[in-house]
């Protein structure tokens, strides 16, 4: 078992660099621009990881790491809710929450071809307790999973969450890649 905080687990299991990412942008600038606040592991999986790609299977736009990646975070979230809002309408039943940003909406932290991942925004449960939430973007059923961002990503890649949504065998997965065209030196 890899000791220590769950990002640096994630950081050692999927065998990335070990330097910081140096933010472009501040909390406060991001949050203000959300109007909710970003959950813990949401911001420690952002001082390891820059825009990537987790297994090549969960997209990642490190909200703070520059204006530019920052700008596809917000635009995935307002493309994500956007959809996801009108299947709602269309068939409440496998789309039951609210998204983002209707109050206490889920906010999507990650995304790949056939799944979102949600962050539960605060107000909706204790906000000392963060909350992952999946769902198949076809509507074919959600998960959720008690902790944070990088407790759920260490789960995940080392096989030992119980779903029938997410895809198996994601230890094979156990690699980050960067997208380049967000790459600054020193990140």
């Amino acid at each position: 078992m890899i000791q220590g905080q769950p990002v640096e687990q994630l950081v050692e299991l999927l065998k990335w660099r070990k330097e910081l990412v140096v933010p472009a942008l501040t909390w406060e600038h991001v949050e203000g621009q959300l109007g909710v606040a970003v959950p813990l592991g949401v911001k420690a999986i952002s001082s390891r990881f820059p825009a990537g790609s987790f297994g090549d299977w969960i997209n990642f736009y490190n909200p703070v790491q520059s204006v530019q990646t920052s700008t596809m975070f917000m635009g995935t979230l307002k493309s994500v809710g956007e959809t996801l809002r009108y299947a709602r309408q269309v068939n409440f039943e496998e789309f039951p929450y609210n998204f983002h940003p209707e109050k206490s909406g889920l906010v999507a932290w990650g995304h790949g071809d056939q799944h979102v991942y949600f962050w539960r925004a605060p107000g909706v449960a204790d906000p000392d307790v963060e909350v992952v939430l999946y769902c198949d973007k076809h509507g074919a059923g959600w998960g959720e999973f008690s902790g944070s961002v990088p407790e759920f990503l260490v789960e995940l890649f080392n096989d030992r969450l119980e779903t029938e949504i997410l895809y198996d065998e994601w230890v094979d997965c156990q690699f980050f890649s960067e997208f380049q065209e967000f790459a600054r030196p020193g990140n």
